[in-house]
This record gives C-alpha cells, structure tokens and sequence, in this order.
C-alpha cells in the first residue's frame, strides 16, 4: 500500500493522519480555491482538524479508484464523501493525492479535485450545471465551448 493510498484512508482521522507526515511536510490544493501552500506539521495538521470539525463530519469514507507509484513518490485517485455542514447534505467528490515520502514520512502532498462540482455542491446546483449555464446541457457540446 503507497503512502498516498494510506494517507486517504485516513481521511476523517487527523490524529492518524498525523502520524504519517514528516516535521516538514507540505500541502498544496487546486489553485482555484486560492488556498496557500500550507508548509509544517502544525500548519498541515491544523488544516486537517479545520476540514473534519467545521467542513465535514469526521464519519467520512473514501473509496479508492486506482493507486500507483511505491514508498517514494505515489499518488491515489478516489471518491470523497463526506456530511457537508455547510451545506447539510451530503457531498461527493473525485480527489486525486500526489504525495512525496522519505525515511521521515510524507513531506509533500498535492491535491486535486473537481473544484467546479464543489462549487455546484455548494451552489445546491446538480453537478455540471455550472458549465452547462455557459455550453448548454450539461454533457452537451464537449470541446466546444466557445465556438458559435
């Protein structure tokens, strides 16, 4: 099991979350959430607890879609759901993790994920509806926005 799978199974749980990261480790997410690049254990852990206290109920479950990589370098595509309480109902999501591990423990994690479905999510729109309100139904027209 890669440290990116083990860490994603550990979502919901920031104290065995935790126990996997170097003193240095990183985080970065989808620049379009604007969020900066969280540097340190505290920083890190602080965001975690953050996430599964005031985003998301800690009874989270993570269905994993595909691993690759080895102890070094990994990354693990999977489903997200969590209780949203912001938006009281649940929310979920494709994620992806990038992360970089050493003899300390993970020191970088990038993630990815659908920002334009958690917008939607958050919106009370059904995921897609905000690209279909620019392209038409939503499925409708791929590669061609833009065009008349």
């Amino acid at each position: 099991m890669t440290p990116a799978r083990q860490l994603a199974e550990r979502f919901g749980d920031p104290d065995a979350m935790r126990a996997l990261y170097a003193p240095d480790v990183s985080w970065e997410i989808s620049a379009s959430l604007g969020m900066p690049k969280l540097e340190g254990i505290e920083a890190v852990c602080a965001f975690n607890d953050q996430v599964w206290t005031e985003h998301h109920r800690r009874d989270c479950t993570v269905t994993i879609i595909e691993e690759v990589g080895d102890t070094s370098l990994s990354a693990v595509r999977f489903v997200y759901r969590a209780w949203s309480l912001f938006a009281g109902d649940w929310y979920e999501n494709d994620y992806t993790l990038f992360v970089h591990s050493g003899p300390a423990g993970i020191t970088r994690i990038a993630e990815a994920f659908d920002t334009s479905a958690t917008i939607d999510f958050l919106a009370g729109r059904p995921p897609g509806s905000g690209w279909a309100a620019i392209g038409g139904e939503v499925g409708d027209r791929v590669g061609e926005l833009g065009r008349s």
